[in-house]
């Protein structure tokens, strides 16, 4: 599966070409077929296994003496085929000699039978008990207008045994047949052989280049045409997942086109109203929620004031507590609610210069750290990731030491490491810690005024960005919080 493409596109594109590539093969086997039976009935192969084919067939029905007879009359009197004389600039030389004697001899066996053997041979000089096939010349395309002296049959002068015929390969040519003539033995079903002698059969010309030219033009047509449907049909889908991956963002995303086949109308459809009610709700929960946090604000300060009437002072103390705590409470949900707040724009922010302000902030509350690395600017909600980075920061100076912000940057996703030498986390509440208003009091410093909302949103804020935001405990001891921001996010 290593060579197939990831992308339905990728996969349905190659899917179509393979198709209409496997039938033009098949359509240019055919035709390559008909045209090759088309090229053998008008050739002098096919002349010869008529010829040799009717003459077996006729001795094969005749007794011994008529057959005898009738092989020594067929000497005298050799029976003439027709040669179809090629231009020059058709002629084939060499291999295509040779190619054009295995057709030869496949045809004649396939034309007369099981019941009879077939051998081709070149033929040997001397031997007179053979059966000649005479040529009947038939110009096709003359070469000019003066046809040229008609070939003889039979066996070469014998000053021209063995030279290579012209343009039929021959001695001392590579690959082409090695004799001017050849002999063809013909096994008759009672056990009879007779021979047969020709002159070796002109191929037929090879295939035109105008038509792998054809065939190119049309293969590219065909890939084109497939190229636009393939992504016709997959463009809604990319842009379906697109938005389903910003929505998972928690950003805002207009309606989507509905456009495409019905299946995809009917998908993109149900995508918009799935987005809908999802922002309704959202949005109806998130404003419920901020102010129902900014209304307890009042009475919080009604009881902060009644608490301080309070004679006793250890129970004053207790209220006062308490109402601390809740106020804590509400002012983390604000500021939650203020954390992942998507309405701000992106921008392309130096992250060195980001956390070269936080570090001067963080140095003047005592909690410095530092900073090894560098990165490109990054296109993100500056604030929103301020802020993200603070918690962060804060969260590892108030559970550890020597806090390190490492950055590693690539072309494909900014990372930001914030390392403490703390005690750690347990390693089955890595999760757990990111929900809102959880707190590990029994391995974390209880004494920290926080509610359990720093982690929940930070990772919120990450992934806003399309990122996330994961915690690995350290070997020996501490804890490492990763940030990984994808750069075409």
């Amino acid at each position: 599966m290593r060579f197939v493409p990831s992308s339905l596109f990728g996969r349905l594109l190659t899917a179509l070409l393979l198709a209409i590539g496997a039938t033009l093969l098949i359509v240019v086997a055919l035709l390559l077929s008909e045209r090759r039976d088309s090229l053998f009935a008008g050739s002098d192969a096919a002349a010869i296994v008529n010829a040799v084919d009717a003459t077996a067939q006729r001795l094969a029905a005749l007794k011994s003496v008529e057959r005898e007879v009738e092989i020594e009359r067929l000497r005298n009197e050799p029976p003439a085929i027709e040669r179809v004389q090629l231009p020059r600039q058709l002629r084939q030389p060499g291999a295509e000699a040779a190619e054009a004697v295995r057709v030869l001899q496949s045809r004649l066996a396939r034309s007369l039978g099981s019941g009879y053997g077939v051998e081709v041979r070149a033929a040997k000089p001397g031997e007179s008990d053979v059966i000649r096939l005479g040529p009947e010349r038939r110009f096709v395309r003359p070469e000019r207008e003066n046809p040229p002296p008609p070939e003889t049959s039979g066996d070469p002068p014998p000053e021209r045994r063995g030279e290579a015929p012209r343009g039929f390969g021959g001695v001392g040519r590579p690959g082409g047949f090695p004799a001017r003539q050849l002999d063809v033995a013909v096994t008759l079903p009672d056990g009879a052989a007779v021979t047969f002698r020709t002159d070796v059969p002109r191929p037929s010309p090879g295939l035109p280049p105008d038509l792998l030219i054809e065939l190119g033009v049309i293969t590219l047509v065909l890939a084109a045409v497939l190229y636009v449907m393939a992504r016709t049909i997959t463009r809604p889908l990319s842009k379906l997942a697109i938005a389903a991956e910003a929505v998972g963002r928690g950003a805002r995303q207009a309606p989507l086109p509905e456009t495409g086949a019905r299946e995809l109308r009917n998908a993109t459809r149900a995508f918009n109203t799935m987005q809908e009610r999802l922002q309704r709700y959202l949005d109806s929960r998130t404003h419920f929620l901020a102010a129902m946090s900014h209304d307890l604000r009042t009475p919080l300060t009604r009881l902060k004031l009644r608490a301080e009437a309070l004679d006793d002072p250890a129970l004053r103390d207790r209220f006062n507590a308490d109402l601390d705590e809740m106020n804590s409470m509400v002012r983390g949900a604000l500021n939650l609610f203020k954390g992942v707040d998507h309405d701000e724009p992106l921008e392309n922010v130096s992250v060195d210069v980001l956390l070269a302000d936080l570090r001067e902030e963080q140095a003047e509350v005592g909690a410095a750290f530092t900073v090894s690395g560098s990165a490109a600017p990054l296109r993100v909600r500056p604030m929103a990731l301020k802020r993200c980075l603070t918690n962060l920061v804060a969260n590892a100076g108030k559970y550890g030491s020597n806090t390190t912000v490492v950055i590693e940057d690539s072309r494909a996703e900014l990372v930001i490491r914030v390392r403490d030498e703390g005690p750690g986390i347990p390693a089955d509440m890595l999760e757990h810690v990111f929900e809102p208003f959880f707190r590990l009091e029994s391995s974390r410093n209880s004494d920290t005024g926080g509610v359990g909302l720093g982690l929940s949103i930070a990772r919120d804020i990450a992934q806003s960005h399309g990122g996330s935001l994961v915690l690995r405990n350290r070997s020996p001891h501490g804890l490492e919080a990763v940030l990984s921001l994808p750069r075409e996010a």
